[in-house]
């Protein structure tokens, strides 16, 4: 979710982000933001491509976005930008290969790279993200494939960083908000010190954008010191995984066509009331500290039987959209139904 958490940093997407007050808004309206925008990512990434799932999400996030976009027959606004889109997808493409370069024992290989290239122009056709900014649209990368359209869209994102990355206060509200959400089961008096850890971690263009003052060097130094260790730990010390490690969305059990999540940040929205979420280590801390209700299964408003995804999104637009999801739906089990995403522009 860094990926996402970076795109806070152009102000032509945080004032939206702002304006619509679903990040930046009441604390139960920028978690269940929060929590929507995972549970979608989840969903059409994790699914197969072309399953129903990942084509519902998918129609969904579109959706979402079509009325701030400008499709040029009238129907958005145009407040996102082509430019802001790709930034994004590049971001969700990129930022991966360069935390496991930066945080873990090994680099992902050229096999793991051309895979999750493959796997992002293929979202991004399917998200009708436009790709022309790129100088390789015209050859279709035809020669080096994912590889060369990976490494040409690292060139251009972090040419459009460098240009739109700049301090803004619309900037700086949504990184406030973000750190709320990931500190609030943090006690109190460890936020400032949680906060730090948060900003060792950021890029320094990315601090100044979002107004974030740089932590005394004792963090980074320290913080460095300890992903050092756990890199010659995983390295020489440890085992290989037995299974694969996963935050694919649970079907529900009891409630037919609804789906569940895993995990929670603030509000446990959509949590499965499992024995663990109930009285596991997280949720006797939480009844200590008599925040009963967020414990997955006390508060309904939660929804611990679940999300649709048609449902995902803005309270006021639960439900919207069935039409258009419809047809988008159509449009992708044509368009997404397998092959090459670099045979098409």
């Amino acid at each position: 979710m860094f990926a996402l958490f970076k795109t806070y940093g152009i102000p032509s997407i945080s004032s939206l982000l702002v304006q619509t007050n679903q990040l930046a808004g009441p604390p139960l309206t920028s978690s269940k933001r929060y929590a929507d925008t995972g549970a979608l990512l989840l969903e059409a990434v994790l699914n197969e491509p072309g399953s129903k799932r990942a084509t519902e999400a998918i129609a969904r996030i579109n959706y979402l976005h079509d009325r701030w976009r400008d499709k040029g027959r009238g129907k958005g606004t145009g407040k996102i930008s082509d430019e802001d889109m790709l930034y994004t997808l590049s971001l969700f493409a990129l930022e991966p290969m360069r935390w496991v370069k930066k945080y873990e024992w090994r680099e992902l290989s050229a096999i793991e790279i051309c895979a999750l290239g493959t796997l992002w122009k293929h979202l991004g056709h399917m998200l009708k993200v436009p790709f022309h900014p790129l100088p390789g649209y015209e050859e279709v990368w035809k020669n080096g494939g994912a590889l060369a359209w990976m490494e040409e869209l690292d060139v251009w994102s972090r040419a459009y960083q460098d240009k739109k990355m700049v301090p803004t206060e619309t900037n700086h509200i949504l990184a406030e908000s973000t750190f709320n959400i990931l500190l609030h089961k943090v006690p109190k008096p460890l936020h400032a010190c949680g906060s730090k850890i948060f900003a060792s971690v950021m890029e320094p263009r990315l601090r100044e954008a979002m107004i974030i003052p740089s932590p005394p060097s004792l963090y980074p130094i320290t913080i460095t010191f300890l992903i050092s260790l756990r890199k010659v730990i995983l390295r020489y010390a440890s085992l290989p995984r037995y299974t694969p490690k996963t935050r694919m969305p649970i079907p529900s059990l009891t409630h037919p066509n609804r789906i569940n999540l895993d995990r929670g940040r603030k509000h446990p929205w959509y949590i499965l009331p499992t024995f663990r979420n109930r009285w596991g280590p997280g949720a006797l801390l939480m009844r200590l500290k008599g925040e009963g209700e967020l414990i997955p299964g006390n508060e309904k408003k939660f929804m611990p039987e679940g999300f649709l995804t048609k449902e995902l999104g803005p309270v006021g637009m639960m439900g919207s959209g069935k039409e258009e999801m419809e047809e988008d739906m159509r449009r992708l089990e044509v368009e997404g139904g397998g092959g090459c995403p670099f045979v098409r522009m």
